[in-house]
């Protein structure tokens, strides 16, 4: 394919680029340009600490994959929306049964959406990678789609 004017990797037309801070046992980070496939939806992420991670989903085949060096970037974590539901349901009935306890901690647990749901899926459970995941769902998949 013939590069468009503009798009190689250090031309003028690059809107975005980040180095990997991962050590090399975290393994190779993944190569995402959005001209190789402009249908997918692209999110990135770096917490404070230099954790790093990407978010590539296709909203044809409502699958998805999340990368990160603390994850190994060399294995990205595949998801469906499919699979992200269950997950959410399986969630929601752990919650309730903390609830029915009577625990203490009730006022205290998360809001349970797919966004934490996907986040138990692929191992991001830090708040600010949940928040971020949430906005990638938001702005990747249409509501009546996307579990509440």
């Amino acid at each position: 394919m013939e590069e468009l004017e503009g798009q190689n990797p250090g031309g003028a037309g690059l809107v975005f680029a980040a180095h990997n801070n991962h050590t090399p046992h975290c393994g190779l980070p993944p190569r995402v340009r959005n001209i190789d496939n402009p249908r997918l939806y692209y999110g990135y992420f770096e917490n404070r600490f230099g954790e790093q991670f990407v978010f590539v989903f296709d909203p044809t085949t409502k699958t998805g994959t999340i990368s990160g060096g603390d994850l190994d970037w060399g294995e990205p974590k595949t998801f469906t929306l499919w699979l992200g539901a269950e997950a959410l349901s399986a969630t929601r009935t752990l919650a309730d049964q903390i609830v029915r306890q009577g625990s203490a901690e009730t006022s205290r647990l998360p809001i349970i959406d797919a966004a934490l749901a996907l986040g138990r899926l692929t191992g991001l459970t830090g708040k600010d990678e949940i928040i971020w995941l949430r906005a990638c769902l938001k702005a990747c998949v249409t509501s009546p789609e996307l579990p509440e």
